[in-house]
């Protein structure tokens, strides 16, 4: 089936865009059935894109208006027999228009304003249930004081004034989003393949340069993995305070990041580091897949065992490969081990919750965190990166590494594109490059709950774990501030907060009859004692009450992972 999509955005602070879809129905047709995707790919989580939607109308091409029926949360039919037609030449043909609210700035969102538009397009293009949509076509209407697009669709513009682009089909056209406005663009070459950057928002004066080390991280990729399995890749970065994430797309990526963290070293590895994660899913998420993750059910979860190899393998590579790439160094690349590590201990949910349940409840849990996540669930995002940390390294005493096992995966979906891999054939390519015993603790840890011995693993590898182990006083729960007031926002599982019955939502008002706010309560390590017990009067539900906590010792966190073999370290980390 042909559609031709036309975006209108006239009046940007309004947020509005209005979609108008065209095409013809196949003779003998009496009705078509449209939906908006509920999810997009590579976001685990169903987001009624259509609750943003208004004005639906359907018309044939002599203006005369068609049937149109919402019949599901997210389903609309045009019904020609329930239409009152009194021309019938050319009813065949139809126009479906509709506005999409946009207003959330996020990689998987829309948003419209004043200063640009960011088009996540399964929150505004419909499709067509049972069809395929073969080389549909997207023009864009926008107002003349915005100079630039940037996006991966393929420009088939006739005229300069024009905008107008082309996908092969439905799948790759809403998996390529669009930024619109006067954003800061720029571009590189690498492997003879053109490469756009887009900037939109402000830097602080820094010294860094990012184009530069963004072709250094892709042409590492691409030369390790091979080559560029596309024709033009386009990075569009949102630079705005408090915004992280990223998005993978086929051939483009989406991200956000706060500018202020490009002017620390720290910050801009992070950066780095995002960077390479959401390229690599060129690679490993839009290619090499857990089977459920293509072709697509927009309606419906796409439910996996198998997103730790997803977003897993990515974590552990992002940061490898700006280490492998020389943009950082051995020490740098520990140092963000070390965070990993410590943010995983700090997750009593990683005793309850396996990287297989991880990933198929990712749908109810991952992407709807509350205040007890932390003490039911782990990320397989977190735990993903760690498990095949340690694979690495459990490989690299087998003389092998997980570049051996990215070659297998990379190949097998060579061979068939068509469709992805299932948990027993990654364990099956494991065992091939390690073999049997390291396929079964592979097993154990991404099936159980079994703890991971991390500290002897990586002893193996020339590393040394040295511990932070202070006395300090802990009260095992996390603060949020609302003005001076310190409200608990989570408590941690088997901690002293959780021990004396604090509940998230509860106001810490006073401690023996001293009152408590912000300032105070941040000051709580230099007038609490570890091992006393205190009186905290709390206000829950807007009743006052008194509770008694037992104030603990701050468990153990690593200071550092230091090299205690050098060359062991980096024949393990950079064979």
């Amino acid at each position: 089936m042909k559609l031709t999509y036309k975006l209108i955005i006239e009046t940007p602070s309004t947020h509005q865009v209005r979609v108008v879809i065209q095409g013809k129905k196949e003779s003998g047709e009496k009705s078509l059935d449209f939906f908006l995707p509920r999810w997009s790919p590579g976001s685990y989580l169903i987001r009624e894109y259509s609750r943003h939607l208004s004005s639906l109308k359907a018309e044939t091409a002599n203006g005369e208006r068609l049937f149109l029926e919402q019949t599901d949360v997210s389903t609309f039919n045009i019904d020609w027999n329930k239409s009152e037609l009194k021309n019938t030449k050319d009813a065949d043909t139809f126009t479906l228009s509709y506005n999409v609210y946009c207003h959330e700035l996020t990689v998987r969102t829309s948003h419209v304003d004043d200063s640009h538009a960011f088009l996540h397009l399964p929150t505004l293009l419909m499709g067509v249930l049972g069809k395929n949509i073969t080389d549909p076509t997207i023009e864009l209407s926008f107002p003349p004081s915005w100079s630039k697009v940037s996006t991966g669709l393929k420009d088939i513009s006739v005229k300069r004034e024009a905008f107008i682009y082309t996908a092969k089909n439905y799948d790759d056209l809403i998996d390529s989003p669009i930024e619109i406005g006067c954003q800061e663009t720029d571009g590189f070459m690498a492997g003879g393949i053109p490469h756009d950057v887009a900037f939109y928002g402000n830097l602080l004066p820094h010294k860094e340069n990012l184009k530069e080390d963004t072709k250094k991280i892709v042409e590492h990729i691409a030369d390790f993995m091979g080559g560029y399995p596309y024709e033009k890749y386009t990075f569009m970065t949102h630079f705005v305070p408090g915004l992280y994430g990223g998005l993978e797309h086929s051939n483009s990526t989406a991200l956000q990041f706060d500018p202020t963290a490009i002017t620390n070293r720290k910050g801009y590895i992070n950066y780095l580091a995002l960077v390479s994660h959401e390229y690599f899913h060129t690679w490993n998420v839009k290619r090499i897949r857990p089977f459920e993750l293509g072709p697509f059910n927009y309606l419906k979860e796409a439910t996996s065992k198998l997103l730790w190899l997803a977003e897993g393998l990515t974590s552990l590579m992002d940061e490898l490969f700006i280490y492998r790439a020389g943009l950082i160094t051995m020490e740098e690349y520990l140092e963000m081990q070390k965070d990993n590590l410590n943010r995983y201990f700090s997750v009593p949910g990683r005793k309850f919750h396996s990287l297989d349940d991880s990933s198929f409840n990712s749908w109810i849990k991952l992407y709807r965190p509350d205040e007890n996540s932390n003490n039911s669930s782990v990320s397989y995002y977190l735990k993903g990166g760690i498990v095949f940390f340690a694979l690495n390294i459990l490989l690299a005493e087998k003389g092998k590494s997980i570049n051996d096992l990215l070659t297998l995966l990379w190949d097998d979906y060579k061979k068939h594109p068509e469709r992805g891999v299932n948990p027993e054939q990654v364990y099956k390519m494991v065992e091939e490059v390690g073999g049997k015993d390291i396929r079964e603790k592979f097993e154990v840890m991404t099936s159980t709950t079994e703890e991971i011995d991390l500290e002897s693993i990586c002893a193996t590898a020339g590393l040394k774990f040295e511990w932070d182990k202070s006395e300090s006083p802990w009260l095992g729960f996390d603060p949020e501030f609302s003005g001076d007031r310190v409200i608990v926002r989570a408590v941690t599982l088997d901690g002293p907060a959780y021990k004396a019955g604090l509940n998230a939502g509860d106001e810490i008002i006073a401690i023996n009859g001293m009152r408590v706010l912000k300032d105070r309560y941040n000051d709580y390590a230099k007038y609490l004692r570890a091992n006393e017990s205190y009186t905290f009067m709390i206000s829950r539900l807007a009743s006052l009450q008194t509770v008694t906590l037992n104030v603990g010792v701050t468990p153990a966190k690593l200071k550092a992972i230091t090299v205690a073999d050098k060359d062991k370290a980096v024949k393990v980390f950079n064979p």
